[in-house]
């Protein structure tokens, strides 16, 4: 076995030996990991982001102080050095403390880096073979993403820690982490122990999750088993770092002869090359630039039976980027509203008109909800501002939500009549048209109204949809219904416009002027 080979053994085991057999440095690491958890649990109450752009500005003086101590142990595992907490904090307390701060925002750039570099060829395989990503996912990857990297990055910059730990100048600190790459091995082990370290993590996070969605029968037997995991996370998590720590100050001691530094023009070469990767990728990622063959951009023939091509016809259109206008007109007013979804960039926008002169309009996209009533902004907003007289814009990517919560025969006001509450007909063809009707009353009632029919009375009902034969998309049609629903007259007369395909667009609105940092910032990590 070669020495490096041995130097590298030898720190793994005498790391977990010092672990295993000093009580009082297991306790000490312990403890401080504890309280740097604590710390991110509750920045995590105020908002998630705060969890992961924190510094470690506990855990990293408080084990970079104790570090010599440790390597003591390592080095003699007889002797019983003193801790000397105190005084090592006041002689290096500051500059760990920069370090933290200083190395955070280098571990912060490397994680999200590695993120958009990862994640996007992964996203747009699933976009490739016809697949969509949950809300869900939208909201959380980017955060647990970048925080996974991070923290396998501060494996790569523990070495500049054990050199100011040991006293050396502010230069060797930084030169520090570029040295130990050269020792391949010992990069390799560091970054297993913290893949390690993230797996076990993710995989308890995952647990967590799976057991706050199940169904629990009582409100107690849900908080005591969410309780429970959660706090057999946190104690594993503390565990892990307990048991990384002392093998740090090992590899730090026995990493091995001591490799030369990368030279400047390596790392600025390095450098520029993933600042244009992560840079293409950030690209891709603000202009949507992904395959879509869900787009529907394609043309099929409808079906012969008039029910099924009407409802083929509604599943083409709204899967391509389409705009339907509802026109409702009673007693000589007209409600009209469109819903606009530009699928292939990502925006949806909302417009009621109730003649007034005054149209109310909602708009979301990648990195901003605007102007739509009963939106929650979860914990995820990235700042919030107004935008006109009382709405308010929030950056977050809201687009996902709404395609969750959205369907053509429902829009966000008025949608497309509902095509299998009743059997339709084929009425009229010519020029690439089809004229599908339906006719029965109770069935018109369902299809144009989302409520229980058991009390109302239908006097008259019917509906007429156009079809394109062609690209098999709805154009537009028509409804009529009168009807009592309890004491209620009920009257709908409406007629209905579709559009879809590339020439659609959901336009932002000018009201909410220049992008915020925080729109910005989804939509680059939103994709």
């Amino acid at each position: 076995m070669s020495a490096p080979r041995d130097a590298l053994h030898g720190a793994l085991r005498d790391g977990l030996r010092v672990a295993l057999n000093r009580p009082r440095t297991f306790g000490f690491a312990g403890g401080a990991l504890l309280c740097e958890v604590v710390l991110r649990l509750a920045l995590a109450t105020v908002h998630p982001l705060l969890a992961v752009v924190c510094p470690p500005v506990v855990a990293l003086p408080l084990l970079g102080a104790t570090a010599p101590a440790v390597d003591a142990a390592v080095a003699d595992p007889a002797a019983t050095p003193a801790l000397a907490l105190r005084a090592r904090l006041r002689e290096r307390g500051p500059t760990l403390l920069a370090l933290a701060v200083g190395g955070h925002l280098v571990a912060l750039a490397c994680g999200a880096a590695a993120f958009l570099l990862l994640d996007t060829p992964v996203r747009w395989a699933v976009y490739a073979t016809g697949g969509t990503v949950s809300t869900v996912a939208v909201h959380v990857t980017p955060l647990v993403g970048v925080a996974v990297g991070a923290f396998l990055a501060w494996g790569l910059l523990a070495p500049a820690v054990a050199r100011a730990a040991s006293g050396d100048g502010v230069g060797v600190d930084v030169r520090a982490p570029l040295r130990a790459l050269r020792d391949r091995r010992r990069t390799a082990a560091v970054l297993g122990l913290h893949l390690v370290c993230a797996l076990v993590a993710l995989g308890l996070f995952a647990a967590c999750v799976a057991l706050a969605a199940d169904y629990y029968p009582t409100r107690t037997a849900a908080l005591l088993s969410l309780g429970v995991a959660f706090a057999s996370t946190v104690g594993a998590l503390v565990l892990l770092g307990t048991l990384a720590y002392p093998i740090h100050v090992a590899l730090a001691r026995r990493g091995g002869p001591r490799p030369p530094s990368l030279s400047p023009k390596r790392v600025a070469v390095a450098a520029l090359l993933l600042t244009t990767l992560v840079a293409g990728a950030s690209a891709v990622r603000v202009t949507e630039t992904r395959p879509t063959p869900d787009a529907g951009t394609g043309t099929a023939a409808l079906p012969a039976d008039a029910t099924d091509a009407y409802a083929a016809a509604l599943d083409r259109t709204a899967a391509r980027d389409h705009r339907v206008t509802v026109r409702d007109a009673h007693e000589g007013r007209a409600l009209v509203s469109t819903t606009t979804v530009e699928r292939t960039d990502r925006r949806i926008r909302t417009v009621v008109d109730t003649g007034d002169g005054d149209p109310t309009v909602g708009y979301a996209d990648s990195g901003v909800v605007y102007g739509l009533a009963g939106f929650s902004p979860g914990l995820f907003a990235l700042g919030e501002r107004h935008a006109g007289d009382w709405k308010r814009a929030r950056a977050l990517p809201g687009y996902w939500y709404l395609r969750d919560e959205y369907a053509v025969t429902d829009g966000f006001a008025s949608g497309l009549p509902e095509p299998h509450t009743g059997a339709w007909t084929t009425v009229n063809r010519t020029d690439g048209v089809r004229t599908v009707a339906l006719t029965d009353d109770a069935a018109v009632f369902d299809a144009l109204l989302d409520v229980e029919a058991d009390d109302a009375s239908v006097r008259s009902g019917r509906v007429r949809m156009r079809l394109d034969t062609e690209r098999g998309v709805v154009l537009g049609g028509s409804a009529r219904l009168n009807a009592t629903l309890g004491d209620h007259d009920l009257v709908r007369n409406r007629t209905y416009d579709a559009a879809s395909g590339p020439g659609v667009e959901a336009p932002r609105p000018d009201t909410l002027g220049a992008r915020s940092p925080g729109e910005w910032l989804w939509d680059v990590f939103a994709y």
